[in-house]
C-alpha cells in the first residue's frame, strides 16, 4: 500500500512542477487552451478554453498556447492534424506549451523533438517519469 501512495505522490508532484512551469512560461499572454478528454485541472489562466474537437471553430488567432492531453491517444496522422490545426491558430513567435501522458511515439525526447522541431525555434523538451512536457516559440 505504501509503494502506490508513494507512486501517486510522485505523479502529483511531478504535475505541480509542470503546473508551476506552465504558470510563468505563460504569464501575461493572451492564451488558447485546448484540452484534451481528460485534462487534469491546471491553474494558468487563459483567455479562451476549447476542447481539441472543438478546435476548428476557433477563429482568432493567439499570442500563446497551451494544450494538455491532445496528443497521447491520437495516431501518428491525428497528431499531425491535430497540431496544423493548433498551429494556426497561434500568432508566429507565440509561447507554446503541450503535455500529456508519456505513450507510444511520445516516449522519448528524441521522439518528441522529431514531433515538434518542425514548428518550433528554442524547442524545449523535458520527460518525467509519467508526463512529458514541450514549451517552444511558433516558428
Amino acid at each position: 500500500m505504501a509503494k502506490w501512495r508513494d507512486s501517486l505522490e510522485r505523479r502529483f508532484m511531478e504535475w505541480r512542477r509542470l503546473e508551476y512551469a506552465v504558470e510563468h512560461t505563460l504569464a501575461g499572454r493572451r492564451v488558447l487552451r485546448v484540452a484534451g478528454p481528460r485534462t487534469p485541472r491546471l491553474t494558468t489562466p487563459v483567455s479562451v478554453a476549447v476542447r481539441r474537437e472543438e478546435l476548428g471553430a476557433v477563429e482568432e488567432t493567439f499570442q500563446a498556447g497551451l494544450a494538455c492531453f491532445c496528443l497521447g491517444e491520437l495516431t501518428a496522422e491525428g497528431r499531425a492534424a491535430f497540431l496544423r490545426a493548433w498551429h494556426e491558430r497561434l500568432e508566429a513567435g507565440a509561447t507554446v506549451v503541450l503535455a500529456d501522458r508519456r505513450g507510444e511515439g511520445c516516449e522519448t525526447p528524441a521522439e518528441l523533438a522529431d514531433l515538434f522541431g518542425p514548428h518550433a525555434k528554442a524547442l524545449n523538451v523535458e520527460v518525467g517519469p509519467t508526463f512529458w512536457w514541450v514549451r517552444y516559440e511558433r516558428a
